[in-house]
């Protein structure tokens, strides 16, 4: 908003600098020459000449600049994920079944009325992989490795059949003109209850950089969650239920851009969660986040698929120093998405974490999680779920920064 005041002002500034000139060139030279001299006419147009260039270029920049651009799209980039992934996919035909993503809608007034709040079952699931597919750090995390609850029980078969799942969530428009954020949900169990013992949730944040990024994280949720819910009928591996999912979701995106021209111009990350008889999967492309709170301390449980990972792979090699990683222009920019023709950059879980109650497991936006911290998630958790979401939202729009992205958080708690 402020951004887009800030252009008009430049563009009227610009516009009076350009009637200024023309006026003077319409004056007649006889009038000129009783008014000025021939130098003093000559100095004021060729500073009028120079103040509308300098006005023009300062409003170039506010209008091609992109104040997450870095993150989100650049030439650079899109020579990088090219290189990456340069034999395209085949279009396909996807049937989109009719669940029920949520999209915030822009509101006017307080924090608290802006928050879009919903009433419905959420999922979750943890682990981590490497580019080449081979499995990492999180399972040697998945249970020896993670702080017990204090409610953890010792038998781990009484604990699972006590799980049930409450949700809350909170989304917000931010400082942007459009709601690019999307989330939806399916019960496992079939159930309409607050409480479930099976949930699965998606949250997609569309690329703000790029073309269609609504359009695009809206479609990559409805796939997610229509092609899950008939592969996991078949399919007895939850993992290869969740990537296969992702896979068709991210050729959808991919054959929206194709279908608008756009191709290598539409873009979205995604991650998905299940949470179910007291079990987590997980699944992730792109810098959204999963994290698991648990007796007061917080695991992240995905990677952020960002350029920077690159930078420190080049420290470690002892081609780059670690300052001149920290400074890469290009630190922030995505290597992993969906609308690519092939996503070769992937973080599952291949076995599942177990879940004990009092666990938390939070689904976040970038616009929100740099903000997310022990204190917070500790004064938060003495509300319910749905109170927590909000809570943790309007802690966020609290900090009034010029350029809030889009926020969507999910909060998943074991009871």
């Amino acid at each position: 908003m402020i951004r887009k005041w800030i252009n008009r002002g430049l563009a009227v500034i610009l516009l009076l600098l350009v009637m200024a000139f023309i006026g003077i060139k319409a004056i007649p030279a006889e009038q000129l020459d009783q008014l000025w001299t021939e130098q003093q006419v000559e100095f004021i147009e060729r500073g009028l000449v120079g103040t509308m260039i300098g006005f023009g270029a300062l409003l170039a920049v506010f209008v091609f600049e992109l104040p997450s651009g870095q993150r989100r799209t650049s030439n650079q980039r899109d020579a990088l994920v090219q290189a990456a992934h340069p034999k395209p996919m085949p279009k396909v035909e996807l049937a989109i079944a009719t669940y029920n993503t949520h999209t915030a809608v822009p509101t006017d007034g307080d924090a608290s009325s802006a928050i879009q709040r919903f009433n419905d079952e959420d999922a979750v699931s943890a682990g981590q992989r490497s580019d080449d597919g081979d499995t990492v750090s999180v399972e040697q995390l998945s249970n020896d490795g993670l702080p017990a609850s204090d409610e953890q029980n010792a038998n781990t078969g009484a604990a699972t059949a006590a799980i049930k799942i409450i949700t809350g969530y909170a989304q917000h428009i931010g400082e942007r003109e459009e709601q690019q954020d999307s989330f939806g949900l399916a019960d496992l169990a079939n159930s309409f209850e607050i409480e479930s013992k099976g949930v699965f949730a998606v949250l997609a944040d569309g690329m703000g950089g790029y073309e269609m990024g609504k359009e695009a994280g809206e479609l990559a949720v409805q796939t997610m969650l229509s092609e899950f819910a008939s592969i996991a009928e078949e399919e007895d591996s939850i993992p290869r239920a969740l990537e296969q999912s992702l896979h068709l979701a991210n050729k959808a995106v991919y054959e929206l851009a194709l279908d608008h021209e756009l191709e290598w111009s539409v873009g979205t990350t995604l991650i998905a969660v299940v949470m179910q008889e007291g079990q987590l999967h997980w699944i992730s492309a792109g810098d959204s986040r999963i994290y698991l709170y648990r007796g007061g301390v917080l695991i992240p449980l995905t990677r952020d698929h960002v350029y920077a990972n690159r930078l420190n792979e080049l420290v470690l090699a002892g081609k780059l120093t670690q300052e001149e990683a920290d400074s890469h222009p290009e630190r922030h920019l995505l290597t992993s998405y969906l609308g690519i023709p092939r996503i070769s950059e992937i973080d599952a879980n291949q076995l599942p974490l177990q879940l004990t109650a009092g666990d938390w497991v939070l689904l976040c936006s970038d616009g929100l999680y740099d903000d997310i911290t022990v204190p917070l998630l500790e004064e938060a958790m003495r509300q319910s779920p749905q109170d927590a979401a909000a809570f943790i939202l309007e802690h966020v729009l609290a900090q009034q920064r010029p350029y809030q992205d889009n926020a969507t958080i999910v909060i998943a708690a074991c009871t």
